[in-house]
């Protein structure tokens, strides 16, 4: 993301910060270049904080969403102990949001002054402040529905389908086909779709990983819980987790999927995604329902013969948005890892 579309935002954080902590802070550079071996994450700026004795540089990631998606999603992109740290921008950090940032260790400052850094020679912990008028609570469009967000789906896993009739589309998302024409409007008013070729000119998404990251922020609190979520504990979980969940017609997400993918990440939950009842795999592996299970189950939101993937395994930006959910810190650095290898290459290769 470009900083630029948000240059008061920054200004207004950095302005905060020093009425609430009397320590000046400045913009450095507002489309920073910084080469890291652990990540291909471009900031939205370079901010540096002076103090007394030395200043302390920051990269950026500014957020215009104050909730708590987006705090756990920055942390895969900027993993904790790159240098410079990251630190988030946003219009208000809840004392409750600040507080699981200083769990992720995720520095942030906010346009009400509300702040946290905690640095060897430099510790700042400020809340409770106020949301400002100038920034109020941002509207979300249509991004926050449901139906919405199974269009966008689709278009990230198969970008070719923002050319297709509509009605394709809707099979795809399986929604109907009066929510593409909106969602389509949405997305070309928010320049996310735009026009492109001098002869023939044909849509195409502007910046996927740009709508990849918003998808991912409204997933967990807006289409997740419509996917009539179930918990369940098995007898044993190991056994259960290696089981071929095809033979039921269902996926692995979560935990489960970026172990297979990763070869990383020893799962500890399981997540699966069922197109039709569960009565065969609750049977066949004695599950009993259990609102504290490590188990968790939820409907097919896509059609996988349009939206193809691994065979037992949900398309794999699902796998990173199920990760980043949790906000657990093994899932996060997983996330990373399964974005930078996997998810941003085939991103890219498709822009």
């Amino acid at each position: 993301m470009n900083n630029q579309r948000n240059p008061e935002l920054l200004q207004a954080a950095l302005e905060a910060f020093r009425r609430t902590t009397g320590l000046q802070a400045r913009v450095l550079d507002s489309e920073p270049k910084i080469p890291s071996a652990t990540t291909n994450y471009r900031p939205d700026a370079l901010i540096e904080v002076q103090t007394q004795h030395k200043p302390f540089r920051f990269v950026v990631e500014i957020k215009r969403l104050d909730r708590f998606e987006t705090v756990a999603q920055a942390r895969t992109f900027w993993p904790e102990g790159a240098h410079p740290p990251l630190i988030l921008i946003a219009p208000f950090i809840t004392p409750q949001t600040a507080q699981r940032c200083r769990d992720l260790h995720l520095f942030f400052m906010d346009a009400a002054g509300n702040a946290y850094i905690d640095q060897p020679g430099l510790y700042v912990y400020v809340t409770a402040q106020k949301r400002p008028a100038e920034f109020p609570a941002v509207t979300t469009g249509r991004m926050n529905n449901p139906a919405t967000l199974k269009v966008v789906f689709a278009l990230l896993c198969r970008p070719e389908l923002v050319n297709c009739p509509y009605r394709e589309i809707a099979a795809a998302a399986q929604v109907a086909l009066g929510t593409v024409g909106l969602a389509m409007k949405e997305l070309e008013a928010k320049k996310d779709v735009g026009m492109f070729g001098a002869t023939v000119p044909r849509r195409r998404l502007v910046d996927p990983e740009r709508l990849l990251k918003q998808w991912v922020d409204f997933y967990p609190a807006t289409l997740r819980p419509k996917l009539r979520p179930r918990r369940f504990q098995a007898p044993e979980f190991t056994r259960f987790a290696e089981i071929n969940i095809g033979q039921y017609d269902a996926y692995w997400g979560g935990e489960v999927a970026a172990g297979r993918l990763t070869q990383y990440l020893k799962p500890q939950t399981a997540t699966i995604y069922a197109r039709q009842s569960l009565s065969t795999l609750i049977t066949d592996n004695r599950l009993r329902a259990d609102v504290y299970g490590d188990i968790e189950a939820l409907d097919v939101f896509w059609d996988p013969k349009v939206i193809q993937h691994p065979a037992d395994i949900v398309p794999p930006i699902l796998v990173y948005a199920d990760l980043v959910a949790t906000t657990d810190g093994r899932n996060l650095e997983t996330a990373r890892l399964l974005y930078e290898r996997d998810i941003a290459p085939e991103i890219r290769r498709r822009a």
